[in-house]
């Protein structure tokens, strides 16, 4: 019996590297986004904490330098919020980009599997035929032999 090789194994084994790469890559962009997120939530909470901290301060009265400075550190915090706002966007497009090339590599990854089993099929055919044709060499040898040993046929 001859044994199956698949004349493209080495593309294949290119492919398969290339689409796990594709969905490594992928996965570290999901998780820079989760993280982007997070960084605009935690920021998001200190500006609302803050801003309710200057409520309360302008309710119990104070200084006009202390809400001054207050305001001061809600601006810098709302440029943070905007900072991050913007990162979460690129981190958006990184994720859009990241699996659309996982995408691609898994058809191209597909591709090659359907070559595969269409070649494997084939060999799998061409086997069942050499044996076929085997058991038939053999059945025919074996009646031969049975009709030389009667001697009725004779």
């Amino acid at each position: 019996m001859k044994q199956f090789h698949f004349t493209l194994e080495s593309v294949r084994t290119l492919r398969q590297r290339h689409e796990q790469e594709a969905m490594d890559q992928y996965a570290r962009t999901l998780l820079a986004r989760r993280q982007a997120v997070d960084r605009l939530e935690a920021v998001q909470q200190k500006l609302n904490a803050g801003w309710q901290e200057l409520r309360q301060l302008l309710a119990r009265g104070c200084e006009a330098a202390s809400a001054a400075r207050m305001h001061e550190y809600h601006r810098a915090l709302e440029k943070r919020r905007d900072d991050f706002i913007t990162a979460l966007g690129v981190a958006e497009r990184r994720v859009n980009v990241a699996l659309q090339a996982m995408l691609v590599a898994r058809r191209e990854r597909e591709i090659v599997d359907k070559f595969f089993d269409k070649q494997k099929a084939r060999h799998q055919r061409e086997q069942v035929r050499v044996e076929q044709k085997f058991l038939d060499d053999l059945a025919g040898r074996r009646t031969a032999s049975i009709l030389a040993w009667n001697p009725a046929g004779a």
